[in-house]
């Protein structure tokens, strides 16, 4: 491409980003004009830059979700947590079984506690589903009557072996017989889950009336 034809496609960006209403159309091929399309595309070598539908009514300002959002309109995004009190030692667990398929889920998980208190991530976990103790995924568009592929529990069965793959330290330690506070630990970026695979999410308490939650948001897309 010359840069004589870049300046021209940077010009026809320009005005179609200045006046939302004129629709024009880049016929693709060196030499040939722009000429009047039907109301509803807007393309540059066949790819769609404006829409009406794409403008604040009002203001004529671009609206722009990012990706995560988009899940939760098309009724693919869900949320679980689980919440317990304790004292020292006392631990809350939840267990992740993701479906043997490649709609992948694309989770953040978050750690809250009061106090002082250890979290654990184990992948795979040797701990088994109880089906009693299912945690439901809510999806976040209550509007949907789409589902989670995901299997997830609290106080799952059995033990767990072996090393954790992560382990964070979270809020202070015992600092004269007095825990001075708590916190929290997540990730803004998502993990994507292994399909076909099991995971088990381990908060330890670390101080006597301690309030620990385990908060997992996440969606669901097809991997291509």
């Amino acid at each position: 491409m010359t840069w004589k034809r870049k300046v021209l496609i940077g010009l026809i960006a320009s005005l179609l980003c200045a006046a939302p209403w004129a629709y024009a159309q880049w016929q693709g091929t060196q030499g040939q004009s722009i000429t009047a399309v039907p109301s509803g595309t807007q393309t540059i070598e066949g790819t769609v830059l404006l829409n009406d539908t794409n403008l604040d009514t009002r203001t004529d300002a671009l609206n722009i979700t990012d990706y995560g959002h988009h899940e939760i309109h098309a009724g693919s995004a869900y949320f679980a947590v689980r919440s317990e009190l304790g004292d020292t030692s006392d631990d809350v667990e939840v267990r992740i079984a993701t479906p043997d398929t490649t709609k992948w889920a694309h989770m953040v998980i978050t750690i809250d506690c009061a106090l002082a208190c250890t979290a654990e991530l184990w992948n795979p976990t040797t701990m088994t589903h109880v089906v009693g103790n299912v945690i439901t995924p809510m999806n976040r568009d209550h509007n949907s009557s789409n589902t989670s592929g995901l299997t997830v529990c609290h106080t799952p069965g059995g033990s767990q072996a072996g090393t954790a793959n992560l382990l964070q330290y979270i809020g202070a330690a015992t600092t004269n017989g007095r825990i001075v506070n708590g916190g929290g630990t997540g990730n803004r970026t998502e993990f994507i889950l292994d399909q076909n695979s099991s995971y088990l999410i381990r908060v330890t308490s670390r101080a006597d009336s301690n309030a620990m939650s385990i908060i997992l948001d996440w969606y669901e897309h097809t991997n291509h």
